[in-house]
């Protein structure tokens, strides 16, 4: 009854999911600053970090969910169980 698209790239692939599966589509997206992101070794490449398979869900995408991961663990996890919950709650 369910099934999880782990890595949506592109507008055109969030709308063909909505057009498929219509409101059985939650959109998760996963953030964290730009600072937690430089802790984690992260540096911007021109050409790669700013393609459009790299950034093309930067706009145009309202997400059913934003889940922060700035490094706090309890708060990750609080975000996760209420996502879980509220997908359970679908089935």
């Amino acid at each position: 009854p369910v099934q999880v698209v782990s890595d949506a790239r592109r507008l055109s692939d969030v709308d063909w999911f909505r057009a498929v599966y219509g409101a059985a589509v939650q959109t998760v997206r996963v953030v964290a600053s730009e600072e937690t992101r430089k802790r984690r070794n992260w540096v911007l490449v021109p050409g790669v970090d700013d393609a459009e398979s790299e950034c093309g869900l930067d706009q145009g995408v309202t997400f059913d969910w934003v889940i922060t991961n700035d490094g706090d663990e309890v708060a990750l996890d609080e975000q996760l169980e209420t996502l879980l919950q509220a997908l359970r709650a679908r089935l």
